[in-house]
């Protein structure tokens, strides 16, 4: 495998300067060849000698994430030696850290859980950043820029969709996948992801692990929370396999593609719905789709879907089998109906204020109204778009900042405050207005400390959008309008930007990119990590009362 990572490393450092001569090549295609055979060869080696299915997954995980070769037969253009020294370079991380002096600072950012979120997002991101900065990830005519792949990284990551470069042409099909996979991997979570992975190897989690995924997915109940785990893997890829089967049939029909071509175009844009990323493979996003039903709609359920929350659609799921009856529990029904509102009132707006504008001129009456609805739907968090957002009223442009600052639903694939947290706020005003001392719902009291909690995160999150839009009017000479966009959108991990990405300069894409690792993050978990371990045993000061308001 050593010999193979070597192989692929001179390939890396070779392309640039001999891709298209003859010699290398052939030299290329005859290696090739014997690297696929001898990786499976690898692997069935080890799965026979394996004793159970489990313990091959358990011994040689690395070898089955990275087992790319096959796709590489299929779609072609990513050589074998390159995924391999990507498993060699984690699998010497790896190593690094158990054998070395940072498994001390391992342990201790495993110690803090909020710590440990945030730096595996950021270590995550920074790989990224390596893969798609390689000659193997850009396209001929495109000059290599750390910048570049490191907000591509991010965006992608963070599921955001951002870009300051057209995707579909800046890089290979290899940059491609690389991006997908992350998209894959931010979407679901890397905790979740990790977590999930070595359940389905057969290992137990260690008690600091369970305590994470519990505090991540709001779950009390240890023996629950593998089938949560299962449920969330199961759901993933359901949904996904049948939003990318859907799409490619429709890509393949307009088109006019191949199936191997509309296949990739399905599966990737079925992945990027789904995470609420806003990735496209077409250089106008989905504009050229509006007028499409099927895809529009198509894409809006898998936004929706990834939305909702994974806790949501197992509920949704034991309605369909029969296997629950009565009524949801308060936080089901909470995210249901406010998502839902946000929806159709979000769509109700931006029809009644673009139907005759430049925006939708080149659309019928039914098209407009299902342009109206995409793109309310498309704030819970995903980012494409089917009209150009740079054209917009202001006034529809402010509408959908705030629905992006809003955001998706709790332990969801989107970001933002999140939909509760809206609701919850809500609810606590109407109480205050009533007179009531209790926040009610559903014939249900939500604890004070979950209403403090949630104007907190508004708060924090308010404070941070409009910190961000003031550093971006200094660093960018945009309309303010266009600024407190991107910065919403950045924060709410949307990727809808008014034309503004594209320009943005160094330091403002640098903003932007701290902006969207918040925003998937939150700003509470951020807080957590930086903040000093809480002491016990201080001094307690009598109460007083402060005049406010």
């Amino acid at each position: 495998m050593n010999a193979f990572a070597v192989l692929g490393l001179l390939f890396l450092a070779l392309d640039p300067n001999f891709g298209t001569q003859n010699w290398y090549l052939l030299l290329k295609t005859f290696l090739i060849l014997p690297i696929d055979v001898l990786f499976i060869l690898h692997l069935a080696i080890g799965y026979f000698r394996s004793k159970s299915f489990a313990s091959f997954i358990r011994d040689f995980p690395l070898d089955i994430v990275f087992f790319l070769p096959l796709f590489t037969l299929t779609f072609g253009g990513v050589h074998p030696a390159h995924i391999i020294v990507v498993r060699q370079l984690v699998h010497y991380f790896n190593r690094y850290l158990e054998h070395s002096t940072l498994s001390n600072l391992a342990q201790s950012i495993s110690d803090r859980p909020a710590r440990l979120i945030a730096m595996s997002f950021a270590g995550v991101i920074l790989i990224g950043a390596f893969l798609l900065v390689l000659p193997v990830s850009i396209s001929a005519g495109f000059k290599p820029s750390f910048l570049t792949a490191l907000f591509t990284s991010t965006s992608a990551v963070c599921v955001t969709g951002l870009n300051v470069i057209d995707p579909s042409r800046y890089f290979t099909l290899f940059g491609q996948i690389i991006v997908v996979c992350l998209i894959q991997i931010g979407g679901l979570g890397i905790m979740t992801l990790s977590a999930g992975i070595s359940l389905l190897a057969g290992k137990r989690l260690r008690m600091s692990e369970r305590s994470l995924m519990q505090n991540v997915l709001d779950q009390s109940d240890l023996a629950g929370l593998r089938n949560i785990l299962i449920d969330i893997f199961r759901w993933t890829f359901i949904i996904e396999a049948a939003g990318a089967l859907i799409l490619a049939f429709r890509f393949h029909s307009i088109l006019s593609c191949s199936i191997r071509r509309a296949a990739y175009l399905g599966v990737f844009h079925a992945v990027s719905s789904f995470c609420n990323a806003g990735f496209a493979l077409f250089s106008d996003n989905l504009m050229g789709f509006a007028w499409d039903p099927i895809i529009c709609f198509t894409v809006m359920g898998l936004i929706v879907a990834g939305g909702l929350g994974f806790a949501v659609l197992g509920v949704i799921n034991a309605w369909l089998l029969g296997s629950r009856r009565g009524p949801a529990d308060v936080h089901v029904r909470l995210v249901i109906l406010t998502s839902l509102c946000l929806i159709f009132i979000g769509a109700a707006f931006i029809a009644f204020l673009e139907f005759d504008a430049p925006a939708m001129q080149h659309l019928n009456a039914p098209e407009k109204l299902m342009a109206a609805l995409f793109q309310s739907v498309t704030t819970r968090t995903a980012g494409f778009n089917t009209i150009d957002i740079g054209v917009m009223r202001t006034s529809s442009l402010f509408l959908m900042a705030i629905l992006m600052f809003i955001g998706a639903s709790p332990a969801s694939t989107g970001g933002g405050i999140k939909t509760t947290t809206f609701a919850v706020m809500l609810l606590a005003l109407d109480a205050q207005m009533q007179g009531k001392n209790e926040v009610t719902v559903y014939e249900r009291v939500i604890p004070s400390d979950v209403v403090l909690k949630s104007f907190l995160i508004t708060a924090i999150s308010a404070t941070l959008v409009a910190l961000y839009t003031f550093l971006l009017t200094l660093t960018e000479d945009q309309d303010l309008i266009k600024v407190l966009f991107e910065a919403a959108s950045a924060f709410g991990t949307v990727g809808l930007s008014a034309n503004l990405t594209p320009s943005l300069s160094p330091l403002g894409q640098l903003l932007i990119i701290s902006l969207m690792f918040i925003g998937r993050i939150g700003p509470l978990t951020l807080a957590l990590s930086v903040r000093a371990p809480v002491r016990r045993g201080d001094v307690r000061y009598p109460t007083t009362r402060v005049l406010v308001g």
